[in-house]
């Protein structure tokens, strides 16, 4: 998915609707050179006329009152101002009372935006949850510690809402040096892709912190902007068109240049063709010119530059190769690939623990030093990624625990214990597990941080749903390894149905 950047215009259209669609008009212009790496959305602010200021207050001299009075808008005003910019942008609005959350939910933004201010406003905040629960939300957690940050988090978590939360500076503006943006990568740690973004309120000359942000992991980002005219001028923490234009310009190319893993894969082969022309081929030692049909030895070769094109090279050998001379003899002191049938049955073994790891990277857990992964291939190598499971045994005592590593459309076969109760807490990505206990079959969804217990006796198949793949902590008695009955005979009888390799 493409990074969302959030325009965000506040109350910079000073209550004029005319102002308003000029700014939207002009970042609309902007965005169009960025829009095949970055999406966009505008922002707005729900503030009730009627009720939102005390009447004690109405006609005080606070500034804040005195501003937010004079850019309240009529509903009539709203619905040109939405129409305009939803043939242009995602839309998105921050109401800040219960009846702007109503408003926002009848307009059908794309998004509700919860401010920091309004991140423990519980009554508000309560409100939306029942409201809104059906709607993409953001959170800002600008001023909050880390008690109050659980808290927020914790809250939506338990109703499982759709919401993305960003790590916030409400100083306005924010200078460079109190930007912290390490505290984001902290944030990411504790809660994951919860917290996705970042909304930081820089100096409008600063430039690098969407670039940073996303090098962090930061996918959504929002900017206070603005459009000066006549007696209108921007506030200290909303940017011009021209700096806007310069901020997205630099997280622009840093997208360019962070890429993606795909596209590093899809450059590999060019590479190695580069890297051709500095390896060493494989030679026959002077003695050993003319070779009868056999495997290669390593005392019959020396490796030398250069390669030419098709010849063996020094990167083939290594202690689990196995390199075969098709013919019964060669005459020629380079040794070329179309004579050879190479084998390395343990490659494969050793790229499904390359993903093993890649796994345990992104679920972010903790593999004790000298774990091997047990890999379970029920019907034979080649059918791994669609029958299979990878596993690390951390402890196996009088109570055992183990990760068990699914990839995308993996299935687990169907089996049960009858010694062995388990339980499955689900630690990354999401899967399907089927259930079949006294007749009774039960399906369901489970996502990252679900529980359910298996008891003795209890059929049980899964399956990986997330493109990333998942990760299961399973917490159960003494793992016996007799005690696996599946329902399919021959996954029983095939004697080698399991692979093991050091996971370091």
């Amino acid at each position: 998915m493409k990074p969302l950047v959030i325009f965000e215009l506040a109350n910079n259209h000073m209550g004029s609707v005319s102002h308003a669609k000029l700014i939207i008009k002009k970042y609309y212009a902007i965005s169009k050179k960025f829009r095949d790496k970055i999406d966009f959305a505008v922002k707005f602010q729900y503030r009730d006329p009627e009720t939102f200021i005390h009447e004690s207050f109405k006609e005080s001299d606070d500034k804040h009152v005195v501003r937010f009075k004079s850019t309240f808008f009529q509903r009539k005003d709203w619905s040109k101002i939405i129409k305009f910019s939803r043939s242009k942008f995602k839309i998105i609005c921050t109401p800040f009372d219960e009846i702007s959350v109503n408003n926002v939910v009848r307009d059908k933004f794309d998004y509700l935006k919860i401010a920091s201010c309004s991140a423990t406003d519980w009554p508000l905040v309560e409100f939306i949850a029942k409201r809104a629960k059906h709607k993409k939300i953001i959170c800002s957690l600008g001023g909050l510690n880390k008690d109050e940050i659980s808290s927020v988090i914790s809250f939506f978590s338990t109703r499982n809402i759709n919401i993305n939360f960003l790590y916030c500076v409400a100083k306005y503006p924010t200078n460079s040096n109190d930007l912290n943006l390490v505290y984001f990568q902290e944030l990411k740690k504790l809660y994951g892709e919860k917290v996705s973004g970042i909304s930081l309120h820089e100096d409008p000359n600063e430039y690098l912190s969407g670039s940073i942000g996303y090098s962090m992991g930061a996918r959504i980002f929002e900017k206070h902007i603005g459009v000066s005219k006549g007696k209108i001028k921007l506030n200290k923490y909303s940017v011009s068109e021209s700096q806007m234009d310069n901020w997205l310009s630099y997280l622009y190319q840093t997208i360019k240049q962070v890429g993606t893993i795909k596209a590093r894969e899809k450059n590999l082969p060019i590479e190695k063709k580069q890297l051709k022309n500095f390896q060493r081929g494989v030679y026959f030692k002077t003695n050993t010119k003319s070779k009868l049909g056999g495997k290669l030895k390593k005392s019959e070769v020396r490796f030398q530059f250069p390669a030419i094109p098709g010849q063996l090279t020094a990167n083939h050998f290594s202690k689990f190769s196995e390199i075969l001379l098709k013919k019964k003899s060669i005459s020629k002191s380079e040794i070329l690939i179309k004579d050879l049938k190479i084998e390395n049955p343990r490659s494969k073994i050793s790229q499904i623990r390359n993903k093993v790891r890649d796994l345990a990277s992104r679920a972010n857990i903790v593999v004790p030093d000298g774990s091997r992964v047990e890999i379970s291939h029920h019907y034979g190598l080649k059918n791994f990624y669609k029958f299979g499971l990878c596993m690390i045994t951390v402890i196996n005592q009088t109570y055992c625990k183990k990760y068990l590593f699914m990839f995308k459309n993996q299935k687990h076969p169907p089996q049960f214990h009858k010694i062995k109760q388990e339980t499955f807490l689900v630690l990354f990505g999401k899967i399907s597990l089927k259930t079949k206990f006294k007749r009774k079959i039960s399906n369901k969804i489970m996502k990252s941080g679900e529980v359910f217990t298996i008891s003795k006796g209890m059929v049980h198949e899964f399956k990986g749903l997330s493109s990333e793949g998942a990760v299961i902590e399973e917490i159960s008695s003494k793992s016996i390894k007799t005690d696996s009955y599946y329902l399919d005979k021959k996954i029983s009888k095939n004697q080698n149905r399991k692979s093991l390799i050091a996971f370091f």
